[in-house]
């Protein structure tokens, strides 16, 4: 009896093992979240807003970061894809209103 079959159902395993663990350490596709923060850069060549707890976001659309300036308090929804978290929407947010924390569903 050949081990070939054998060493390539073990390599097999750990594979699967390996991409399970790798794939539970993402959020699912469908994470989204929302948060109140104070912006700490905006990189528009490459679309990326950093808020000031190091949450890093990109937006889809380079219009949503025309008004946008570094230290402005913000109120934004966010959602969770392939490549990282993406804007759903940033706006202006009142400065004595919520809490600034991030909520996540």
């Amino acid at each position: 009896m050949s081990m070939r079959p054998l060493v390539r159902v073990a390599i097999s395993a750990i594979v699967v093992a390996i991409a399970g663990v790798a794939g539970a350490a993402a959020p699912e596709p469908d994470y989204r979240g929302q948060a109140i923060g104070t912006i700490r850069s905006i990189d528009r060549t490459h679309q990326m807003v950093t808020m000031g707890d190091g949450l890093r976001l990109r937006a889809a659309d380079p219009q949503m970061l025309e008004e946008l300036q570094e230290g402005e308090l913000v109120k934004l929804e966010f959602v969770h894809e392939r490549d990282g978290w993406l804007i759903r929407s940033i706006e202006a947010a009142d400065a004595v209103g919520e809490p600034s924390d991030t909520e996540a569903e």
